[in-house]
Parts: structure tokens; C-alpha cells; sequence
């Protein structure tokens, strides 16, 4: 594939996103709905990485901030990117499930966050969910891949 050239100034750095997916018994996922502007929709909590910051650290963290829970880190699931057609954004997406293991829940600070609750995950279909990737969430779930995930060597800096 040739090379692209780009007439804006280049990105250097992707950025980072780590996406928690949480379960309850009843078989709900913990969704939190964003707003921006007029446009409202779903996407499962978690956020960026910051530097020097693991990506288990990453989720704790994020799903303290965005939704009141304590969780801990169980397994990676997938993972994507979403790169805008005129290159302007580059996400790569770091999916990883959690169990719930405190706090109380409660929306977070941030002013685009509009809502958290725990959605029936046949519903994932249903609702516009950033990035969508419900059927997947919901294929896995179905075929027990939620409990599989890939291996994560950790940090091997030697």
C-alpha cells in the first residue's frame, strides 16, 4: 500500500483509550451516556491513558472517576482502532473486562457525562454506543468469549 502524504500538520502519537467492560448477575453492562452538544449517546466507561500509566491503572481509574465503582482488573477482550477518513483522529482502543469490587455508584464530574446505569446487554444493539461495538460485546457474551480475552505480557521493560 503507498504511502500518504499529509497536507495538515501530522499527528505523531495515536491516542490511547481504554474501554471497561463490567457485568452484573443479572447480565447488565455498565454503560455511561455522554453528551456533546446536541448529540447524546452511550459508550462504556473508561478513558485515556496518561503516561506512565498502565492500562489496569487505567480502568480503576477511569471507572472511579466516571461512575463511583471500585473494579478490578480481569482480563483484555479486544482491541480496535478508529482512525477519521481525513486522518485528523487516530484512537486505539483497548478493551478489557473488570468485576465490580466497591464504592457506591454515582455519576462523575466531567461535563459530558450525562448518565450511568446498568443496560440488559440485549439491548446493546438497540442503542448508539461509541465505539460500536455492542455486537461484538454481545457475540462474545453469547459464545462465552467474555470469559477468554488474549494474553497481556505486562511491562516487559527490561
Amino acid at each position: 500500500m503507498p504511502r500518504r502524504r499529509f497536507t495538515q500538520k501530522a499527528k505523531t502519537i495515536p491516542t490511547t483509550r481504554v474501554s471497561v467492560v463490567v457485568l452484573n448477575k443479572e447480565n447488565q453492562i455498565l454503560l455511561v451516556r455522554h453528551r456533546k452538544g446536541n448529540r447524546r449517546y452511550w459508550v462504556l466507561p473508561g478513558g485515556r491513558l496518561e503516561y506512565g500509566e498502565t492500562f489496569e491503572e487505567c480502568a480503576v481509574r477511569e471507572l472511579k472517576e466516571e461512575t463511583g465503582l471500585d473494579v478490578e482488573f480481569e482480563r483484555f477482550l479486544f482491541l480496535s482502532e478508529a482512525i477519521a477518513p481525513d486522518r485528523s483522529r487516530h484512537i486505539v482502543n483497548i478493551f478489557i473486562k473488570a468485576r465490580i469490587i466497591g464504592g457506591v455508584m454515582k455519576l462523575g464530574d466531567e461535563p459530558v457525562l450525562a448518565g450511568v446505569e446498568f443496560i440488559p446487554l440485549e439491548d446493546l444493539e438497540k442503542l448508539t454506543l461509541f465505539p460500536p461495538v455492542g455486537h461484538e460485546i454481545l457475540g462474545s457474551w453469547q459464545n462465552s468469549a467474555l470469559n477468554k480475552g488474549i494474553k497481556y505480557l505486562g511491562n516487559i521493560w527490561v
